[in-house]
């Protein structure tokens, strides 16, 4: 027993260690350092990381080479860095790398900015659609409870606290439709607001982005 319990524990650990890898076994055995830091680049990762990566080829008894993967990290980081991934990368959101270097930081963040502004605008219309759809649904729960619920059913001595919660139930749907009235309101002028900046947006990124919109 012992014994088994002591193999599983080393497989979950070898799956543990597996999961937490930079690279795969596969990766180190190619040997391509370029393409990896080239890819590694590429999507934001630091020079740093080539640190786990041979840590992790260390344990398949491979040891990669630093300066092949710093010359592909180069190349990765001229393909991170353009203005127009900078403007991908905040229209979806997404948080940006810092590994830009000084020649291209400038145009990479104005870009990033441009497509940043863009998704704050679209979000703001959909967190106040997304309370919308979360008060109509506590409005739809609230009502089957109110028909599911007779108080002439209850005890004597229960009743009092049943109408109580039924009055409650029916006070939180009112609230909530006027809330709902309001926040329909606001997302008419957020909409409003967000067809104005689409097109200030666009029309700055297609000045200063080579190649938008083509």
């Amino acid at each position: 027993m012992k014994l088994w319990m002591a193999m599983a524990g080393g497989a979950l650990l070898a799956l543990a260690l597996a999961g937490c890898e930079t690279v795969s076994k596969e990766q180190c055995q190619a040997g391509d350092w370029v393409a990896l830091g080239r890819a590694d680049g590429s999507v934001g990762h630091p020079a740093a990381r080539i640190e786990n990566i041979m840590k992790d080829c260390g344990r398949h008894g491979i040891t990669p080479d630093p300066q092949a993967y710093y010359a592909g990290w180069q190349e990765g980081v001229q393909i991170y860095c353009t203005p127009m991934n900078g403007y991908n990368l905040g229209r979806n959101g997404t948080t940006k790398s810092n590994i830009c270097p000084p020649a291209l930081v400038g145009p990479f963040d104005y870009a990033y900015q441009l497509g940043f502004r863009l998704w704050s605008a679209r979000n703001e219309v959909q967190q106040l659609e997304g309370r919308v759809r979360s008060l109509e649904s506590q409005i739809d729960r609230d009502r089957f409870t109110l028909n599911t619920t007779d108080c002439n059913g209850v005890r004597p001595e229960d009743r009092d606290n049943c109408r109580n919660t039924r009055e409650r139930t029916r006070d939180r749907i009112e609230d909530a439709r006027f809330e709902i009235q309001d926040l329909r309101w606001r997302i008419m002028q957020k909409q409003q607001e967000l067809q104005a900046t689409e097109i200030a947006v666009n029309a700055e990124a297609a000045r200063v982005i080579p190649g938008y919109g083509r």
